[in-house]
């Protein structure tokens, strides 16, 4: 029961409820006129009989977002790096401009604050939540819609923890999330691919770039490559290689939080106090889980480049450090994906007549030109991205060529519009000419997200 007693000018409303741990604990609100007292003392009796009550608490968002991060990474296995993701997204997105407040009284539109001010901020503002000293240049990079986007994401899932708890009787967060921000990456076509990597003459960047155009990999797949995954005689003597391990470099923080379950290995330090630490992991999903073909070139590339380990560890056995690793240093060191990612910079420092791409751009290179000579087949590319959807590849690269997308809609003015007895250039393709098929043409169309859809449709009109 709920009591009114008048305090001077004044009125309280008194009132018992159990906390967390069933323990009575007594309250008072205090309001300026009796009517107020009154609205409240039913509104908290009406709680208290069918259980909504919302038991008082002073927990800020910092403090609910760091009790959260550990037992949200425990209960779904996290990897390391999603929980050094996540964790820094709490540090430097989200501490610095709520983290004060109270759970209980924030409200959607501080979170729509929160929101429009991260759109106007800087890239690295925040670094492990301590406030960075930015450049006029670092200043002008702002933080994209996606990144937005996924703050959103998580304040959506850590509140709705909030409500299960007991903590919050209702999330907080905006149910309508920012838009992602969908930029184009820079791709190479064929012929780019190629002269690319004919001019390549550093052994480790070649074979690393030639495994990446040739399985459409990721830079920790191609360094967690062991020369136990490479099968020259698989696939009838085609020759294959798997993908089921990543090299990652991690916080030693995430490390010491996450379920050891993926973890293969970790290498021993290069340096004494080191604040991270060089990991193998098995891949993030079973889809990443997959079997590459060969090609003739990168077999004969991939066997030269064994019998060179062998001779290395045969010139000083006694010093040769086996990782066990296929990409090693003459001292058999591993070769982490960060040593690829420099010596593909600057390689291209010295080439700048090629567009200038990411790393990572390599494997969008790659996925694009198989999508292309493939005819749209998207179950057989995907089988070589190892991407866990169908339409996680057609979203991913469906965008990504807007002079594919022209050549697309010239194809079917053509075709569609012929007279019957002109046959359509489209019907009888050059020899050599990549097609897609109508069955694959509405694959694509079924699977792809509103905004590809959109843009589609714009190349068909034009």
């Amino acid at each position: 029961m709920a009591y009114i007693t008048k305090r001077g000018s004044s009125y309280g409303v008194r009132y018992t409820y159990q906390d967390e741990q069933g323990k009575n604990c007594n309250k008072w609100e205090s309001f300026s006129t009796k009517e107020e007292a009154t609205n409240r003392k039913k509104q908290i009796e009406h709680e208290l009989a069918n259980g909504t009550f919302l038991i008082p608490s002073t927990i800020t968002v910092k403090e609910f977002l760091m009790e959260w991060l550990p037992k949200q990474c425990n209960k779904h296995k996290w990897a390391p790096c999603t929980y050094q993701s996540n964790l820094g997204t709490v540090q430097n997105l989200i501490i610095p401009y709520i983290g004060d407040m109270q759970m209980q009284k924030l409200k959607p539109y501080h979170l729509e604050d929160l929101y429009a001010t991260l759109g106007k901020t800087p890239c690295g503002q925040y670094y492990e939540g301590k406030k960075q000293v930015l450049s006029e240049k670092q200043q002008q990079r702002l933080l994209s819609g996606t990144t937005i986007h996924e703050v959103h994401r998580l304040l959506r899932t850590a509140f709705q923890y909030a409500v299960e708890w007991g903590i919050l009787i209702k999330s907080p967060v905006p149910v309508d999330s920012p838009k992602k921000s969908i930029q184009e990456r820079a791709i190479w076509d064929a012929d780019e691919m190629w002269a690319a990597l004919a001019s390549m003459e550093d052994p480790i960047l070649h074979l690393a770039v030639h495994l990446t155009l040739v399985g459409a990999l990721r830079e920790g797949e191609v360094a967690g490559l062991t020369p136990e995954d490479l099968d020259f005689e698989g696939a009838d003597g085609i020759g294959t290689f798997r993908i089921n391990k990543s090299m990652q470099r991690v916080r030693k923080e995430a490390l010491n939080q996450v379920d050891d379950g993926c973890i293969i290995k970790v290498f021993p330090d290069k340096l004494e106090r080191s604040t991270t630490s060089l990991i193998l992991k098995s891949t993030k999903t079973a889809s990443s889980c997959r079997t590459i073909f060969m090609t003739s070139a990168l077999k004969e590339e991939l066997k030269k480049w064994l019998g060179q380990m062998a001779a290395d560890e045969s010139k000083d056995p006694e010093r040769y450090r086996d990782s066990g690793m296929l990409f090693r240093l003459p001292n058999g060191l591993a070769i982490e994906p960060v040593l690829i990612r420099k010596k593909f910079l600057k390689w291209q420092d010295a080439h700048p007549e090629f567009p200038r791409i990411v790393f990572h751009g390599l494997r969008h290179s790659s996925a694009t030109y198989q999508l292309m000579i493939s005819g749209g087949d998207v179950k057989a590319v995907q089988g070589t991205t190892g991407h866990a959807t169908a339409d996680m590849l057609v979203n991913t690269y469906a965008h990504i060529q807007q002079s594919s997308r022209v050549e697309l809609g010239k194809k079917f003015e053509e075709g569609f519009y012929a007279k019957s007895e002109n046959p359509s250039p489209q019907a009888v393709p050059a020899e050599g000419e990549p097609t897609i098929s109508m069955t694959a043409l509405l694959e694509l169309l079924k699977n792809a997200d509103p905004e590809v859809k959109s843009q589609l449709r714009l190349a068909l009109l034009t």
